[in-house]
């Protein structure tokens, strides 16, 4: 929601009463955050203070596809409610399609994989914040659908331009794979090799 503002802050010097601090806007230029109890000196604040910022989805999916070479998909549709469809992924080591999918809700990530998993019969990828918490039974749930917790925390890094850099560099195993493809491994190709409880 765009240009909302604050209404209380919580107080600097807060006394037994624990109120909130009010915040009065007089003009663009005169906001000030006072004590409702008149105990403490009013605060002069500026404008950017009381903005309440909210981030733009679309352009943070769109700048995860861009990081990670996703053919972006506007559609916005949801196959969970605590998922949100980004695009697909080519996988130029396994020759699979991925459905690219973005959760925030690490809470309930063992179950999310779980409804993701029985709703999606091919592979996909799932990015999320970590991967902390994910219990064996969950991992084993993935492996067996072919699919990837992708864990942006460990992967990646947001740059001031406000783009994404991959934080490291994933080797995959040496037999089997061309030098070639180790060359050119993509962080969601070579993903499905790093062991979960790393993440």
């Amino acid at each position: 929601m765009e240009g909302r503002r604050v209404k209380l802050l919580n107080c600097p010097a807060p006394c037994e009463q624990g109120y909130p601090r009010q915040v009065i806007e007089n003009s663009p230029s005169n906001i000030v955050a006072i004590c409702p109890q008149n105990n403490a000196d009013p605060i002069q604040l500026k404008f950017r203070d009381i903005l309440i910022y909210s981030i733009r989805l679309e352009t943070l999916h769109q700048a995860l596809c861009v990081s990670l070479r996703i053919n972006y998909s506007a559609d916005r549709r949801t196959e969970h409610k605590n998922i949100w469809h980004l695009g697909d992924y080519f996988c130029t080591v396994s020759k699979l399609y991925y459905t690219v999918y973005v959760t925030y809700r690490t809470a309930a990530l063992n179950e999310t994989i779980s409804s993701l998993c029985q709703l999606c019969q091919k592979p996909f990828v799932l990015m999320a914040p970590t991967g902390r918490g994910l219990d064996p039974e969950t991992q084993q749930l993935l492996a067996g659908n072919n699919s990837i917790l992708f864990s942006m925390v460990a992967e990646l890094i947001l740059q001031p331009d406000g783009s994404f850099k991959t934080l490291r560099g994933i080797k995959l195993p040496e037999h089997g794979y061309s030098q070639a493809v180790h060359n050119r491994i993509l962080p969601i190709e070579a993903y499905k090799y790093l062991v979960y409880k790393d993440l």
